[in-house]
Formats: structure tokens, C-alpha cells, sequence
């Protein structure tokens, strides 16, 4: 499971590079994909303590 969500937060990461890249960090675009980031981020760090 962990593999598929390493594969999730690359993708979703790439994605945000790209978005970034043509607007401001602010954009809403760019915020909601770094929300969701951070939140498969915080997930792989926490199935990782058990």
C-alpha cells in the first residue's frame, strides 16, 4: 500500500510542479493540489510509526 501512495504523492508532486510553474503559489489551483499533498504526505508518515 505504501508503494501505491509513494506513487501518489510523486504524481500529485510533478502535477503541482507543473501547475506552479505557469502561476503564482497562491493560485487556488496550486493550493488545492499542495492540500491534498500534504495530506497523503501526512498519511505515509503516519502507516510508517506502525
Amino acid at each position: 500500500m505504501s508503494k501505491l501512495l509513494e506513487e501518489q504523492i510523486e504524481e500529485l508532486r510533478l502535477e503541482m510542479h507543473e501547475v506552479a510553474s505557469d502561476k503564482d503559489l497562491t493560485d487556488d489551483r496550486v493550493v488545492s493540489i499542495s492540500s491534498k499533498l500534504d495530506v497523503l504526505i501526512n498519511e505515509f508518515y503516519l502507516k510508517g510509526k506502525h
